[in-house]
């Protein structure tokens, strides 16, 4: 056996494997034909990250074309007219290249997307679903650039989200019986998973109240002898810590209590577009496990590193998950919105795979991202494809006409 396959198997629950392989195997005589059908627990298998490229494509598509219809049928002001006038359907995607002729989907209006936030403006139910029957929560966006957007979730989608970053967290090697302290926003969504997810992984979580000062989290991690501390590392933009970290960010902890951080955490998750040399400097000399991963309000988890010791994915390397969306790094090329080459810098586009509430079809944020490595380079096992560099581009269609998107 490889040094490859002996990773993958110290990566894959076994019993959660052999459900995977049943799931497989009715996934194959049509018994998933609609995504909201798998069971939530399937998206937090990593037998995922193991599948070859063929094999995810081939799953994927199924669930593409179902929610292109479903799309279309469901939210129409968004999609319906659109699709119909340049005559796309589920029914003509059967590969991925049939795909590729999806218009983007993006907030602001561009020559070649689908925009939407001035639909929002005057209605934001048009991105609810018009068959979701169950009650739903809604998540905004940031609203840096105008109205913030909604996603619309139900219990089925946050369960799928929340067991997708529980399996985010055994990558990073956080594991049942870890007490964690988060000073994530719990009104953002980012909050709420990770809250959902140290449930699902027996782990004890201790929330940071909203009005608690940096000393006071110290206090606390020393008091409860917290061991995984989940933050945000200081906001590169102006703005930002107010979101996502509520005012308490992990540079601030540092300044506050040092000595209890050094003595009482050994694995610090800690988010934002990059992981900066402060961090990551100060987390080696005091060997600390430091990981990081991608998502946002609209589609969570995307991307992850690990804490496994042979692995390319460290700090800002993150493997492209698959599920419970599809992610793409695409250029233009030919007219198309195509998949970046190995070592290409394109525009992050994700499509939601397993969701009853609001569907994003090649929705792209306005994020850019560096493809790393193909399927099945990296040595930890995970068989996906790593990306890097991940950073804002204010309007998607400015980095295509800027041209590093141009193939």
């Amino acid at each position: 056996m490889g040094r490859v396959e002996e990773k993958r198997e110290t990566i894959m629950n076994i019993p959660s494997d052999e459900k995977f392989k049943s799931f497989i195997e009715e996934f194959h005589i049509g018994k998933y034909n609609n995504p909201s059908s798998i069971p939530p627990e399937i998206w937090g298998s990593k037998a995922w990250e193991t599948l070859n490229k063929k094999s995810v494509e081939e799953i994927f598509i199924q669930l593409i074309r179902f929610n292109i219809e479903r799309a279309k049928r469901t939210m129409p002001i968004v999609y319906g007219k659109v699709y119909d006038d340049k005559d796309l359907s589920g029914d003509k995607v059967n590969t991925l290249e049939d795909f590729w002729d999806i218009p983007l989907l993006v907030k602001d209006a561009t020559i070649n997307g689908i925009s939407f936030r001035e639909k929002v403006k005057e209605n934001p139910f048009i991105l609810l679903p018009n068959d979701v029957k169950s009650g739903t929560y809604v998540y905004k966006s940031g609203g840096t650039k105008g109205v913030a957007t909604p996603t619309f979730l139900t219990n089925f989608d946050i369960e799928v989200e929340g067991t997708s970053v529980k399996k985010c967290f055994e990558y990073m090697g956080i594991k049942q019986g870890d007490t964690i302290l988060s000073t994530y926003n719990p009104t953002h969504k980012g909050g709420e998973m990770i809250k959902v997810a140290a449930n699902k992984l027996g782990a004890t979580f201790i929330p940071r109240r909203m009005n608690d000062t940096s000393e006071e989290v110290i206090n606390t991690i020393n008091m409860y002898n917290a061991n995984v501390l989940s933050t945000v590392q200081g906001p590169l933009e102006e703005g930002d810590k107010t979101k996502k970290g509520g005012g308490v960010d992990f540079l601030s902890l540092v300044e506050a209590g040092q000595h209890v951080l050094e003595e009482k955490v050994d694995k610090l998750f800690i988010t934002g577009y990059k992981l900066i040399p402060e961090v990551i400097t100060w987390a080696e000399s005091f060997n600390k496990s430091l990981t990081t991963a991608l998502g946002s309000s609209e589609a969570l988890p995307q991307a992850t590193n690990t804490n496994f010791p042979d692995g390319l994915c460290k700090f800002n390397f993150l493997h492209i998950l698959n599920g419970p969306h599809f992610v793409e790094v695409l250029k233009l090329e030919s007219g198309a919105m195509v998949p970046v080459k190995k070592g290409e810098e394109g525009i992050l586009v994700y499509t939601t795979l397993a969701r009853e509430g609001t569907l994003y079809i090649r929705y792209s944020p306005g994020d850019i991202a560096k493809v790393i490595t193909n399927e099945g380079e990296c040595k930890c096992g995970l068989n996906t494809k790593i990306i890097s560099d991940i950073g804002r581009a204010d309007t998607p269609q400015d980095v295509i006409t800027a041209g590093c998107c141009i193939g």
